[in-house]
């Protein structure tokens, strides 16, 4: 394993113990049934999970699964110590040191390394996947780390149907909220900072995206993508964390709407600048031959203060990404 993963490695495993810490804290003298790290099918991100004994026992009569299934684990304490470690796995997700495979690995050798000094419990469900589906790193992984008789319950809880119809379970609306069926474009928008757009904002449920968006294709849990409509949606615990709205990205239509002070398509980075004032942060670089635009001279321009970045290629408007807002 290179320098680069096996820091990768040590970076996750301090930061489960710290969440762990947290945890005891936490949740008392009410033992940890399971902990999960948490990915997307690209693993890019990552995230914690995690569950008590009385909390899983509470749901079990109506979810046979739920033990096992870490994408409806709600409980956790500590998760900000993900964070970092998050943001150098996605920068070293768009290096080319870096594969799938090796980035996967670090989580479950992190895992190893905390469940062979002792830091949890022998009988403690111990996970690491995408929450995009379960495949066979996801299966490898599990008997790894736990002992057989929980890897066994663990592969049964997560056959591959049952997680398919637990994650498309998760999409069902209620009638009251269809999605959105209409083909037709939407209507222009107005772009919220630090929000998102009227009925779908940062801090929702992830269906509020189906409903204003429409249906998508996407098959991962933290990723939604409406390419019709220019939008894609980040998700993390079923809540909308992050949205970007495209303008000229190849496959996605061009967004229609403008930010509520009238920044669009075909504003420049003068006019941002000249809207909003002083940013945060502002960076230049080229875009990768294995970037969207290749080639490209890329600006963004950020605004953690109002939760808003804007990037452009060439000197045009890209995307607009609205986040939560940062002090």
């Amino acid at each position: 394993m290179t320098d680069v993963h096996n820091d990768l490695r040590r970076a996750i495993a301090d930061a489960i113990r710290k969440a762990c810490a947290d945890m005891a804290n936490e949740f008392g003298h009410d033992p940890l049934h399971g902990f999960a790290l948490c990915t997307d099918d690209n693993v890019m991100t990552l995230y914690s999970a995690a569950c008590t004994k009385s909390w899983v026992a509470e749901r079990k009569p109506e979810d046979k699964g739920i033990g096992s299934n870490y994408t409806e684990w709600v409980q956790n304490a500590g998760d900000e110590y993900f964070d970092s470690v998050s943001t150098t796995i996605s920068v070293l997700a768009e290096s080319d040191r870096s594969t799938i495979q090796q980035r996967f690995e670090c989580l479950t050798l992190a895992l190893e390394d905390c469940r062979k000094e002792g830091l949890f419990d022998p009988g403690t469900l111990l996970l690491c996947g995408s929450t995009g589906g379960v495949g066979e790193m996801e299966l490898e992984a599990v008997d790894r780390v736990n002992t057989a008789e929980a890897a066994i319950e663990i592969a049964e809880d997560l056959s591959e149907d049952h997680f398919r119809n637990n994650q498309n379970d998760s999409f069902d609306l209620p009638a009251e909220k269809p999605v959105r069926r209409d083909t037709s474009p939407l209507p222009s928008m107005e772009i919220i900072p630090g929000r998102g757009v009227d009925g779908c904002e940062i801090g929702l449920a992830r269906e509020t995206a189906h409903e204003v968006f429409g249906p998508t294709e996407s098959t991962s849990a933290t990723y939604l993508e409406f390419p019709g409509v220019g939008v894609q949606a980040i998700c993390r615990r079923k809540i909308v964390q992050t949205l970007i709205f495209y303008f000229r990205l190849n496959d996605y239509g061009r967004f229609n709407g403008l930010t509520r002070e009238g920044i669009g398509a075909n504003n420049s980075a003068d006019d941002v600048l000249n809207t909003y004032g002083k940013p945060s942060r502002t960076s230049e670089s080229t875009v990768s031959e294995f970037g969207a635009a290749p080639g490209a001279r890329e600006k963004s321009i950020e605004y953690n203060n109002l939760g808003i970045t804007f990037t452009f290629w060439d000197g045009q408007l890209a995307d607009i990404r609205v986040d939560k807002i940062k002090s």
